[in-house]
């Protein structure tokens, strides 16, 4: 007897656990709206956590051709994207191809489908509507982390990679192998040790200082993108009537 949902099967009266639901595409809706700060900058930080091949400047433009999208959704979603059918571009007709086929090839399988205006006010980075594209598939992401959606895939098992980081097994370490004669390997003396640990040491210092400035100069790439944008949205509301 499969799950059916309902805490009570109608014909055994057994408790039945929910299945985890298969993708399932539907109709396209415009992506709802960001509302607070707070949510913009979860998704700021959620995007900068994620390797991407060209550094971020504006997040209107810099997404408006769809090939960091690809580069996002491949991150999570490694089997689901060929990075390899999109391109930098800087034609308005080349950002829609790109926008259609992640719609077409990837984002269906999600169970999501990116609306028509939403890819072109993406396209020709109007103010909000990449941030808006981008939580919607942050929230795919944290449902497939938890277990509440499956990716429609050929392949089995296709798991977040945020949700796989355990580290590999240390079982398959080398260990120093033994010479011909049984006799131990040579050790370097221990000033050379001492002066390798010395090096370690500043460079683990070196690290850490670029660590702590990397995240300052994100975080105030984000002040300015959060600023950048309420600019924007005033500019527009006050060109609607008639201010400018």
């Amino acid at each position: 007897l499969k799950p059916c949902g309902s805490k009570r099967h109608p014909g055994c009266g057994r408790s039945c656990a929910p299945p985890v639901p298969e993708a399932m595409s539907s109709a396209p809706q415009i992506a709802p709206p960001i509302e607070s700060d707070e949510e913009l900058q979860t998704l700021y930080n959620w995007v900068d956590e994620t390797p991407l091949s060209r550094p971020k400047r504006n997040i209107s433009r810099d997404f408006a051709d769809g090939v960091l999208f690809a580069e996002v959704v491949n991150h999570f979603f490694p089997k689901l994207v060929e990075l390899h059918n999109y391109s930098a571009a800087n034609s308005h007709d080349k950002k829609l191809y790109n926008w259609n086929t992640l719609n077409q090839k990837v984002l269906k399988k999600l169970g999501y489908t990116i609306h028509q205006q939403d890819i072109e006010d993406v396209a020709t980075a109007a103010p909000g509507a990449i941030e808006r594209i981008l939580r919607v598939l942050m929230e795919k992401v944290a449902l497939a982390q938890e277990g509440h959606l499956k990716p429609r895939v050929p392949s089995a098992g296709v798991v977040p990679r945020v949700a796989n980081l355990e580290p590999p097994p240390r079982g398959d370490a080398l260990e120093p192998r033994a010479s011909g004669s049984g006799t131990d390997r040579h050790q370097p003396p221990a000033a050379d040790l001492e002066a390798l640990a010395a090096k370690d040491q500043t460079i683990a210092e070196l690290q850490e200082c670029v660590a702590i400035l990397t995240e300052k100069s994100k975080k105030q790439e984000q002040l300015i993108r959060i600023k950048d944008a309420k600019i924007e949205a005033m500019a527009q509301k006050l060109a609607k009537y008639g201010l400018t």
